[in-house]
């Protein structure tokens, strides 16, 4: 990256309970997105805060049984909450997850659905991980500004937090 692309900026982590290792939510300054970091432990508690009932992308991470890369699954949700509920329930291997939305509930399903498939494809390119997923998500049809955005927002995401 160039220095000149570089800016300043700072980082909020907000830990509602006082426990730096339980629920984080992760804020950037001058970015309408939110990240929230939580282990699987702690799901039932955390589950009724409010930005689980936002639309976002989310991963969960956990150890391979068979590789020392770790375990991920790239996934969304409208709002996130249902689709975790339902892998609180049935996938064993995660030990926690962060997914990312936004203060201003700016993001709808065609946006997590893009940015769901551009976070499964640089995972995938990477190889730095095994991926949980069955299938490779496809991506939805969005409007040449609406792309634009949504590489700003995962941009922010991959270089902010």
């Amino acid at each position: 990256m160039s220095d000149s692309l570089i800016r300043p900026f700072s980082i909020k982590i907000f830990l509602p309970a006082g426990d730096p290792d339980g629920l984080r939510l992760i804020e950037r300054s001058l970015w309408t997105g939110v990240g929230v970091v939580f282990n699987r432990s702690d799901y039932k508690t955390v589950a009724s805060r409010l930005e689980f009932q936002r639309t976002g992308v989310y991963v969960l991470i956990g150890p391979s049984e068979d590789s020392s890369l770790p375990t991920i699954y790239v996934g969304e949700g409208d709002p996130v909450k249902p689709r975790l509920d339902s892998h609180h329930s049935n996938k064993d291997f995660w030990t926690w997850a962060v997914f990312f939305t936004t203060k201003d509930n700016s993001l709808n399903k065609a946006h997590v659905q893009y940015l769901e498939s551009r976070l499964h494809q640089l995972a995938r390119d990477a190889k730095q991980s095994r991926l949980d997923n069955l299938q490779s998500p496809t991506p939805p049809t969005l409007t040449e500004a609406e792309q634009a955005d949504m590489e700003g927002f995962l941009q922010e995401v991959l270089h902010g937090i």
